[in-house]
């Protein structure tokens, strides 16, 4: 090997060590929730409906609290206390869409989506004028009769961002709160615990109160369950985050084992 080609590998596995390690330590601050978590949000109307571009222009960060005060809620059992939870930072509103999810159930399709969503999140950064974040999520907003409710969202770790679909109706703003929470917190490293086929959320973990008896119907949804168990077979989507919980192996995939301490 000559001397060039010897310096040329030197250097790139150089800068893969660096972005490794680089990883590696970012995703370890991120699940020691020793200080509050940089979120952007870039608001994106998906559809050429007026009213979306209307809901959108009308979104503030404050409209997200609710998750920091779901979080606070969760940590308190584990012995965190963390105010606030996330520092929310809104981007301008845009109409530019990320790269299509494809089949979720295309290995090979997800790894190319998943490096072409990755420039595209580094591009978003590159051009707003915003701190550095932590996370990059991306709301993408859809009118009331749009078919918004068979997009598929997602929240990678490795990469450290999400592509979240939602309504653009200000009545559906508490439940928007419970799915953008949903892959934030797969953001953070949480797994689904719901039936891949079906949607039920999974016993025992995918159930806010495993051991309540009797186990239906349940008053909650565990947050990566999504979805209240009523019965055995059925199930319905929780209102807000009120109605939502972070489970026990939740809770571990997160890092909030400072101090476990059982409801």
């Amino acid at each position: 090997m000559s001397v060039f080609k010897l310096m040329r590998v030197v250097a790139l596995l150089s800068i893969l060590f660096v972005l490794v390690v680089g990883t590696w330590m970012t995703e370890r601050r991120l699940a020691s929730w020793e200080r509050p978590t940089t979120v952007t949000i870039y608001p994106i109307a998906a559809d050429d409906d007026p009213h979306t571009a209307k809901y959108v222009d009308s979104l503030l960060a404050s409209d997200f609290g609710p998750i920091n005060e779901f979080m606070e809620r969760e940590m308190r059992p584990y012995g965190i206390s963390l105010t606030p939870t996330f520092h929310f930072h809104l981007a301008e509103p845009g109409n530019r869409l990320p790269p299509d999810i494809p089949d979720q159930f295309s290995p090979a399709a997800i790894a190319w989506w998943s490096l072409k969503m990755r420039f595209w999140a580094w591009m978003q950064d590159f051009n707003d004028d915003l701190i550095q974040p932590d996370i990059q999520m991306f709301l993408l907003y859809h009118g009331a009769n749009s078919r918004s409710e068979v997009e598929i969202s997602v929240g990678m770790r490795k990469g450290r961002y999400g592509v979240v679909n939602l309504y653009a109706q200000r009545s559906m703003h508490p439940r928007n709160l419970v799915v953008f929470t949903h892959e934030l917190m797969h953001v953070m490293g949480a797994s689904d615990k719901y039936v891949l086929t079906t949607g039920e959320p999974e016993y025992p973990f995918g159930f806010a109160d495993p051991t309540q008896k009797p186990l239906f119907p349940q008053t909650r949804a565990e947050i990566m369950g999504g979805r209240i168990p009523i019965t055995s077979f059925s199930s319905e989507m929780p209102s807000s985050l009120q109605a939502c919980k972070i489970g026990r192996l939740t809770a571990e995939e997160i890092g909030f084992m400072a101090q476990l301490i059982d409801y």
